[in-house]
């Protein structure tokens, strides 16, 4: 069974590595959990958010639901037929075929954050096509 690695979320401040010390006690924890001598990797990166469950909720809720609907396809094939539309990559089966890449690790901005959003261009699109409304999430109850 592979091991989970942690991911543990600081601020740069002036430079340098703030770290809450409730993060600094899990970092402590966890260092516990191996022998000493034990040389580890340190990785630093910029902070990616996956996308939110708000955001989740509503794509499933409102979004795939109201084109599944005005199509005739179930919500998956709807799902299916989005990916393939709005996030397409290269098969590495067969190279000359494009297939919906998954949508699950997208960040918050990648998924419906901007104009350029994966869902906002779905919404666009329905809107500017098929004249579909997909209502934004505040303005549902």
């Amino acid at each position: 069974m592979k091991i989970p690695t942690p991911i543990f979320e600081g601020d740069i401040v002036d430079g340098k590595l703030k770290l809450l010390q409730r993060v600094k006690n899990e970092i402590a924890r966890w260092c516990m959990t191996f022998k000493t001598g034990t040389h580890v990797d340190i990785i630093i990166r910029k902070h990616k958010s996956q996308r939110s469950k708000e955001q989740n909720s509503y794509y499933w809720a409102v979004v795939i639901p109201i084109l599944a609907d005005y199509f005739g396809y179930d919500r998956e094939e709807i799902h299916e037929e989005m990916k393939l539309m709005f996030n397409p990559m290269q098969s590495k089966i067969d190279p000359s075929r494009k297939i919906g890449s998954s949508t699950t690790k997208m960040t918050t901005e990648e998924f419906y954050c901007d104009q350029d959003s994966y869902v906002e261009r779905i919404c666009r699109w329905a809107a500017t096509e098929y004249s579909i409304y997909i209502p934004p999430p505040e303005k549902l109850e």
